[in-house]
């Protein structure tokens, strides 16, 4: 296989001629098994003075380990000749990007003399994961089952530091993959030019995938919905890929979108974390797992889609960057992956409360559901009932909102209202920070839901009114036991999982886990974490030898709310 993604432009239409980029991405395949890809990179008006950095690559990006430690040779070329690199490992600041954020250890290759004229760089990355997974995270990193390969920018760009934009094409060159073989990226199928020029950041924060790979519809459109699909899903793809255009299709209206851009769904088997997703740049990629297993039930992948695809229109809040302001960007999207769906006929109710009651359960019998929302950054990766708070406890914060909206202006008003002020202000350019959200709670709501918002994000629960989520619904409380893993959770984000801090009395130690066994398969937590009867296994080495530890996650018992439909309810219309 072998894809080409061309990057070539203008700053603006009437603009000056701003730098350019092509880059050509040459997949090898072995016995129709897609190997290793040859990247060359060839850059116009790009410049760099002696011994100032030429290239840079996080080494990890979202818990996932880059291309950056496996690189054994660049080589790169100008207009004067052959050019040395020297590679430097450096911490840069974090900056916002969108609801994301960059920076932090990057690998940089300076030149060691200036650079003029056009610049080719050549190297070669594999079309799969080389590194083990340091655990949950997005599924950025290469993969090459079923005759293909798929992978996001994150993972294997070398760009030029600073905020220059190209003009990007995507060319495909599928003359070393299986017949029928197709490719795809986040700005269209084949051959296509994205419709903006793109930045450093937005460029990684594109998806690629080709080889033998289902699509929907072929060829893509110029504009609007498509998808494609590596390997075989336990269901209907096309069906669903129809569902979620119809979706984007309902959201592009809402947003008030009359010509939507291109926006592309890719969907991959993760053998780890099913049924994840990640927001990219006018895409998202979401996973599938095995049939009877977690990514296997089409409604949950539906949930996933509708959230990640919300992401693609939503507002976020840029400073404090990153995860800081995650409660804001998931908070909304957790909130409105089914709110919207309902409205628009596209769910029953009984999947509507299926989907509340899983991520309220979830939060409610959280022994952190108190953590300040500051240490999310801090321990995102290292403990799921941190990671998971932005998602829960930030969309019942939106959900006591939206309810004192409408319950103050007579059903005039909503949290869409306020949701759609952020977006208006990210539009105008303004870095939105959390005094901008203060700022319309205060005009809505008065000077109390100023100190409520402060009180939340010091870690304060949320306890939206009975009927929050509308009409047909009414909370209750259930008794329901907390997740407990009963070890150090932080051993399941690092490279190697030595177990450490087993708790006497868990169930882990009664299942016969001990200090210093060693985890050999990464342990996705997240979903788990939500669903009471859900067993947890591990396997373990000790002693040289393998083995198997299952047993219930599972602690002390606690009443936590739940929602039910309202008896005699007109399930007809419940969608607000």
């Amino acid at each position: 296989m072998a894809f080409v993604l061309t990057i070539a432009g203008m700053m603006a239409a009437a603009g000056p001629i701003g730098p350019s980029l092509e880059i050509d991405l040459s997949p090898r395949a072995v016995s129709g098994k897609v190997e290793a890809i040859d990247v060359t990179l060839v850059f116009e008006g790009v410049t760099a003075g002696a011994d100032a950095p030429l290239l840079q690559i996080p080494l990890v990006s979202s818990n996932v380990d880059t291309v950056a430690t496996g690189l054994t040779r660049v080589d790169a070329r100008d207009a004067k000749g052959p050019i040395a690199l020297v590679l430097h490992d450096v911490e840069r600041p974090v900056q916002a990007a969108g609801d994301a954020e960059i920076g932090g250890k990057m690998r940089e290759w300076n030149a060691v003399r200036a650079v003029s004229g056009r610049l080719t760089v050549r190297y070669t990355v594999p079309a799969h994961a080389t590194l083990p997974p340091r655990g949950a995270a997005p599924p950025f990193a290469f993969s090459n089952d079923g005759q293909a390969t798929s992978g996001a920018g994150h993972i294997f760009l070398l760009l030029p530091p600073g905020n220059a934009a190209y003009r990007t094409t995507v060319k495909w060159d599928l003359s070393k993959l299986p017949a029928g073989s197709k490719g795809v990226s986040s700005y269209g199928g084949g051959n296509a030019t994205a419709s903006e020029p793109l930045n450093a950041s937005q460029l990684r924060m594109a998806y690629y995938m080709a080889g033998r790979i289902g699509t929907w519809p072929w060829p893509t459109p110029q504009r609007g919905f498509f998808a494609a699909w590596q390997g075989t899903p336990p269901f209907d793809a096309q069906a669903l890929m129809g569902w979620t255009r119809d979706l984007y299709d309902r959201y592009a209206a809402f947003f008030g979108q009359k010509e939507p851009p291109q926006y592309g769904v890719f969907l991959r088997y993760n053998p780890i974390n099913a049924g994840g997703g990640v927001g990219l740049y006018h895409s998202f990629v979401t996973t599938f797992g095995k049939p009877g297993l977690h990514g296997s039930d089409v409604d949950e992948v539906k949930s996933t889609l509708a959230h990640e695809m919300f992401h693609t229109f939503s507002p976020y809040i840029e400073e404090p960057a990153g995860l800081e302001s995650s409660w804001f960007g998931e908070g909304l999207a957790t909130f409105y992956q089914r709110r919207l769906p309902l409205r628009f006929g596209l769910i029953t109710p009984a999947k509507f409360l299926e989907d509340l009651n899983f991520h309220a359960g979830r939060y409610y019998t959280s022994a952190m559901g108190d953590a300040p929302n500051g240490e999310v950054p801090k321990r995102f990766w290292a403990d799921t009932r941190i990671r998971t708070l932005p998602y829960d406890r930030g969309m019942l914060y939106f959900a006591d909102v939206d309810q004192k909206v409408r319950k103050r202006s007579g059903g005039k008003r909503s949290v869409d209202d306020l949701m759609l002020a952020m977006l208006a202000l990210n539009k105008a350019g303004k870095t939105t920070t959390n005094a901008d959200w203060e700022h319309l709670l205060e005009a809505e709501l008065g000077a109390s839901a100023v100190q409520e918002f402060r009180a939340f994000l010091a870690g304060k629960a949320p306890v939206p009114a009975s009927d929050a989520f509308g009409p047909c619904f009414r909370s209750t409380t259930r008794p329901m036991r907390r997740y407990e893993l009963g070890f150090d959770s932080a051993v399941l984000a690092e490279p190697r999982r030595i177990v450490r801090g087993v708790t006497a009395g868990s169930a882990a130690a009664a299942a016969g886990l001990k200090d210093g066994d060693e985890i050999l398969v990464p342990v996705p937590q997240d979903q788990i974490q939500g669903e009471q009867g859900a067993r947890l296994k591990l396997h373990v080495r000790r002693d040289g030898r393998d083995f198997d530890i299952e047993y219930l996650p599972r602690g002390e018992t606690v009443d936590a709310r739940q929602w039910e439909l309202v008896p005699g309810a007109d399930t007809r219309s419940c969608g607000i």
